[in-house]
């Protein structure tokens, strides 16, 4: 990246060209494996870890904003709203953490870092499940969604209950915890997946919660 401050008559600032397919449309093309895809979402908590350690979040992680080298290395892009302070309505609305949405928790800082933890929450289940975990008819009711739960959105329930995916399921919880004191950094991010990884690696992809059993009226 190159940026000349002095040019006239305004900076320029050039940076890399990535080519290659961007992540949303390899899940829209059911173009994954389950190893594929933790791996791709390890490369993207190391580039946010990165920009975390010099207080910088991205704001508007999601799958189009991931770019696959040839190599398979993701890079993230579009750096349009990053920063060091959390803007009220940034992003896009199927991965906004409360935060951005208005919810104001006493105490909580308004940092840019956990509302990119509770992006990737939401785009790490997208990726290894192929659905978003956040979806309504309207912008209303996906706002309603990420703010009617605590970690445990609707769509993520029935992997807890799925012995596979249970501690998978656990650890996107955590990233989608209301006050965002209480999500993970990214390093713990990627400390936590990876620790799952081995034994993930092995499932078919998408993942698949098993159907709850319905229990009788009495």
């Amino acid at each position: 990246m190159t940026f000349d401050a002095g040019a006239k008559p305004k900076p320029i600032l050039v940076m890399e060209l990535i080519r290659g397919m961007s992540l949303d449309r390899l899940i829209r093309n059911r173009s994954l494996t389950t190893a594929k895809a933790l791996a791709h979402l390890d490369g993207i908590l190391a580039g946010l870890e990165a920009m975390h350690a010099v207080g910088v979040g991205h704001l508007d992680v999601k799958p189009s904003n991931v770019i696959l080298r040839d190599d398979g290395s993701p890079v993230l892009v579009d750096f349009g709203l990053s920063g060091r302070h959390m803007r009220p309505g940034c992003g896009t609305i199927d991965y906004s953490a409360p935060e951005v949405l208005g919810l104001t928790i006493e105490g909580a800082p308004s940092s840019p870092l956990p509302v990119d933890i509770y992006a990737f929450g939401s785009m790490a289940m997208e990726t290894l499940a192929s659905e978003l975990i956040f979806d309504g008819e309207d912008e209303a009711a996906i706002v309603g969604r990420h703010l009617s739960h605590d970690g445990w959105p609707e769509r993520l329930t029935p992997f807890a209950h799925t012995p596979e995916t249970a501690e998978l399921a656990r650890f996107i919880a955590a990233c989608l915890r209301r006050d965002p004191r209480n999500r993970p950094t990214a390093r713990q991010a990627r400390s936590s997946l990876a620790r799952l990884t081995p034994s993930l690696s092995r499932l078919a992809w998408p993942l698949a919660a098993r159907p709850q059993p319905r229990v009788a009226a009495s």
